[in-house]
């Protein structure tokens, strides 16, 4: 693929960081058009984004290095090189939506309208996060000859040289494309708070579920499921419960 977007003047813009920061923008973006949406305050959007931001690059970091220690032989230096990928999105999710929590709740704030309105911007990000991890070769699947695989030839792509590989990003992408659909076509029939975010995880933790068996890095931890899979399925249980739950 194309783990450099361009070159100018001398200056290389990397994909990997380029759609990264555009998925964080857009996703502000259009947070802040839900909250306007949902008479929430947009201001917010930008004061939480940050903390959200930060909390989830470390949480996103800190995932793979316990999920892979053996790629960090005791250097703290490459550890926090995560500009270099490295970082599973869903632990990031985690530890993000911890500290969005905890804001809200600090502010007192309407939690589940707020998890509501930003929902859909979450998925958007997530298109354009995953769009970048396939141009850069973070994230990869396992080798296939399906007609649709794609091979990386570029020195500096994270992905092996190559070998014909499931387009595991693509498929996270289109997943995300089709729960950010969803959602907006949805959003004014669920009408009780904290259903459309509920959906979203539900939706979420089954898609990524499904695209893990085709990971260059499943691995079985407990039965068939792999620890993203096994985190996946507490997110679906979460989701099922904000969207069955019966209280306005």
């Amino acid at each position: 693929m194309k783990p450099i977007l361009i070159e100018i003047w001398g200056l290389s813009i990397y994909s990997f960081g380029f759609f990264m920061a555009a998925a964080y923008l857009l996703a502000m973006a259009w947070g802040m058009r839900e909250a306007g949406r949902n008479g929430l305050d947009r201001g917010l959007v930008l004061e939480f984004g940050f903390y959200v931001l930060i909390a989830g690059l470390a949480g996103s970091r800190l995932f793979y290095i316990l999920l892979y220690p053996d790629e960090f032989p005791g250097s703290l230096l490459e550890m926090l090189r995560f500009w270099d990928g490295g970082l599973v999105l869903i632990g990031g999710g985690i530890t993000g939506a911890a500290a969005l929590l905890f804001y809200l709740t600090l502010s007192r704030q309407d939690v589940r309208a707020w998890l509501d309105a930003l929902a859909p911007a979450a998925a958007l990000g997530l298109i354009v996060g995953w769009i970048g991890c396939m141009f850069a070769g973070c994230g990869h699947g396992r080798p296939s000859e399906v007609p649709w695989a794609i091979t990386y030839t570029h020195p500096d792509s994270m992905g092996p040289l190559f070998v014909s590989l499931h387009p595991a990003q693509l498929y996270h992408a289109l997943s995300a494309l089709i729960i950010f659909i969803v959602l907006l076509g949805l959003r004014g029939r669920l009408k009780l708070k904290g259903q459309v975010a509920g959906l979203f995880l539900m939706m979420y933790a089954a898609s990524s579920i499904a695209v893990d068996f085709y990971r260059y890095d499943y691995q079985a931890l407990f039965w068939i499921l792999s620890p993203v899979q096994m985190v996946s399925m507490v997110l679906l249980g979460l989701g099922a419960a904000l969207l069955l739950h019966r209280k306005t």
